[in-house]
């Protein structure tokens, strides 16, 4: 076998491997558009460019039909892809989103990262282990527990004892909720972007409302339906005045 097919198998592998964990991330773990909005696709892209290109160039470079250290040589390239692949598929795990938290005036992506293994483990609880949950939160009645969550630098999406059902904060969303006409102001310039988003959905202006979708890495519009305040998509669109 000559250096350069084995360096094209070795990329088919690795490329097979590579497709089959983005299909998975994008569908499982961070379903549009949470991939942008957390910065998983940099750390994604990084996994890539080791397992996909370095490694099958490693390949390439030390490959050679006949030589007697090539299959320790191949064997440390491998056992390097899986322990950079290991890393990556951790990172990334660890950084899913896990909840998607209405506060009442906006949502939060709250990643796994962010929610204390002390809060899970003294109330019993455990993370969302396939996909995001939308859920609602609600005020403590307990006065020292409202400043303990104010001084922790959070907010109750943090806090899953505090999440509730979204169905329960309707009102509250609704209340606080903004008409299209706002967005397309925040937006200006992008307004039949906009136009067009609706017009995909076969929704029109006047039967949806919007707020905001705060993130790490990128912030997002929350489209609700102006009656139910069901969620009706994420839009790409600047939610606040920046």
């Amino acid at each position: 076998m000559s250096r350069f097919r084995a360096a094209l198998v070795h990329f088919g592998i690795c490329a097979s491997i590579g497709l089959i964990l983005l299909s998975f991330f994008w569908t499982v773990w961070y379903p549009p558009p949470l991939f942008d909005a957390v910065g998983g696709l940099n750390i994604f892209l990084m996994l890539l460019a080791v397992d996909v290109v370095l490694g099958p160039l490693l390949t390439f470079v030390v490959f050679k039909s006949g030589k007697k250290s090539l299959k320790f040589d191949l064997f440390v390239i491998g056992v390097l892809q899986v322990l950079a692949l290991s890393y990556g598929v951790f990172t990334l795990f660890a950084g899913r989103p896990v909840y998607v938290a209405a506060l009442g005036h906006r949502f939060d992506v709250i990643q796994a990262s962010d929610v204390s293994s002390e809060e899970l483990v003294a109330e019993a609880r455990s993370l969302p282990w396939f996909g995001p949950k939308w859920v609602g939160t609600r005020t403590p009645s307990s006065s020292s527990e409202r400043e303990r969550v104010l001084f922790s630098g959070s907010d109750y999406g943090h806090f899953p004892q505090h999440h509730q059902p979204l169905e329960n904060m309707q009102q509250d969303i609704l209340s606080r909720a903004q008409p299209i006409s706002e967005l397309k102001r925040l937006n200006a310039g992008r307004e039949s972007h906009i136009d067009a988003w609706l017009a995909e959905r076969n929704l029109s202006a006047d039967a949806v409302r919007f707020q905001g979708l705060k993130a790490r890495n990128k912030d997002f519009t929350i489209i609700i339906d102006a009656r139910t305040a069901q969620v009706i998509g994420v839009a790409p669109f600047t939610p606040w005045p920046e």
